[in-house]
């Protein structure tokens, strides 16, 4: 019986033990995300419209999609549609940080793609994101932090290019109202 007994104290021991690591792994997860933008940039017109192109590692694309960027006060928000207006993703950035716009699924990647494009829209783009060091590269420059290069961008004759190391590439495409 004390056999039993200790084994089953043993077994809720290492219970307890995972618990814990699972909730540890779980915050971990949550904090890996972008950087907090320091402040929200002042767009120049209260909004934007792009086309936009997702590229994978290789370089070929995986969607082309619609985004519209509108700023009202203190918030950016962001609509990206797929080319029959169905919704991509919905993002909200406030003062809080960003949070979904309704009841689209969150999508990890274009909110990375919406807080990369977060300094294109600001007159002095270091501002926005102070915690990071920055990296001039030919015809653009590289966020980085803890010296892991986050996103660079590129500015061509047509818009932006956005990539993100080992992930994916994203061409932005300004469409003049």
């Amino acid at each position: 019986m004390c056999r039993w007994f200790d084994a089953c104290l043993k077994a809720m021991e290492m219970k307890k033990y995972s618990v814990l690591l699972c909730a540890a792994l779980l915050l971990a997860a949550c904090t890996s995300g972008l950087p907090k933008p320091a402040r929200i940039p002042q767009m120049q017109n209260n909004s934007a419209w792009f086309q936009v192109e997702q590229r994978d590692a290789a370089g070929n694309i995986i969607q082309t999609s619609l985004l519209a960027v509108e700023q009202s006060g203190e918030e950016v928000r962001f609509v990206q549609t797929n080319p029959l207006g169905a919704p991509v993703a919905r993002q909200v950035l406030s003062k809080k940080g960003w949070h979904n716009d309704g009841f689209v699924m969150p999508n990890a990647a274009s909110r990375r793609l919406f807080g990369a494009m977060l300094p294109l829209f600001s007159d002095n783009d270091a501002a926005v994101y102070p915690q990071l060091q920055r990296q001039a590269t030919t015809g653009g420059e590289c966020y980085k932090q803890r010296a892991k290069t986050l996103w660079c961008t590129v500015t061509t004759d047509r818009g932006w290019l956005i990539d993100f190391p080992g992930q994916t590439q994203w061409s932005l495409f300004p469409i003049q109202e």
